[in-house]
């Protein structure tokens, strides 16, 4: 428990002073603790020359500066290192620092991490050159919204684009009613979450503020790079679950503020969101239930 409470605290610290770039990756790995010999399956998240941060299925028992051995394969190489856990997140999230490096083994990780580089700095490109593009468009009408046709339309497609975009407006029906209404009701939430952008390989961090069984809004930390019909994947924590789920981003409210709508969710899935979303309206009820009490209760008797 200590060493968990000294990991968390020193984790900030920890990643402050990493030297080297760290490149996203999503490759099995496996997490000898020396001390106690037994490994721990889970995912490398991130990788340089002189550490990774990892995802463990089991909960990380060990203490900070505990020695470990990680085995893992990225872009066909196999590299087992020895290393020292540096931190730690919750129970699950460590990161360690490699050392006691084989030359030969450290100058192939180099080659490897120099491809990674390039590839995020042809990704970098790609995002200036979007922002450059949503920018005017942005500065134009900053609170665009797609409606469901054109989201369907722009995946249909294949283009990040389609011929009605120019026209922010909602769609309506004959009556004058948006036909674009949402079906499922949101729900207030406040929790971490991080929106991949799939097309340029690029996370932003944020909260989500509301969810449903058909999409969320997220408030990023930085200014949302790029336009609507953006493919995305969200990733958040919630009632104890982890969820990633496949979307499109449909609506850009403001600078920091994008609505999304789910994807190609496997069946699953759609049924963890489901059953997520009955445990909070449950809640929400629970809540609603005790606020009223105290105004139900009947008044006492007057003195006589």
């Amino acid at each position: 428990m200590d060493g968990e409470t000294s990991g968390e605290s020193c984790s900030v610290a920890a990643r402050e002073r990493r030297t080297q770039a760290r490149y996203s990756v999503d490759e099995d790995s496996v997490l000898l603790i020396m001390s106690h010999g037994v490994p721990a399956l889970g995912r490398m998240e991130n990788l340089s020359l002189s550490g990774c941060r990892v995802r463990t299925r089991e909960r990380i028992s060990a203490r900070v500066g505990s020695r470990i051995e990680i085995s893992f394969k990225v872009k066909g190489a196999a590299f087992r290192f020895s290393g020292i856990l540096v931190w730690t997140i919750g129970r699950n999230f460590a990161g360690i620092h490699f050392v006691d490096m084989i030359a030969r083994c450290k100058a192939e990780l180099g080659v490897i991490i120099g491809e990674m580089e390039a590839a995020s700095a042809a990704r970098a490109e790609a995002v200036n050159l979007a922002v450059a593009s949503e920018r005017t468009e942005a500065d134009a009408d900053p609170c665009r919204i797609a409606t469901r046709g054109e989201v369907q339309q722009a995946i249909a497609t294949g283009s990040g684009r389609s011929s009605r975009a120019a026209n922010p407006k909602l769609e309506t029906s004959s009556e004058g009613v948006p036909s674009d209404r949402r079906i499922h009701t949101r729900h207030t939430v406040d929790t971490y979450a991080v929106i991949f952008l799939i097309n340029v390989g690029s996370a932003l961090r944020g909260r989500i503020l509301d969810l449903s069984e058909s999409g969320c809004r997220i408030r990023t930390e930085e200014r949302f790079p790029v336009g609507i019909f953006t493919r995305v994947e969200t990733e958040f924590r919630l009632e104890g679950l982890p969820f990633r789920l496949g979307g499109v981003i449909q609506a850009i409210h403001n600078r920091n503020t994008v609505g999304i709508r789910f994807l190609d969710l496997s069946e699953r899935k759609r049924q963890q969101v489901a059953e997520l979303i009955g445990e909070i309206e449950q809640v929400h009820a629970a809540q609603t239930m005790a606020e009223a009490e105290p105004a139900e209760k009947p008044a006492a008797p007057a003195a006589s």
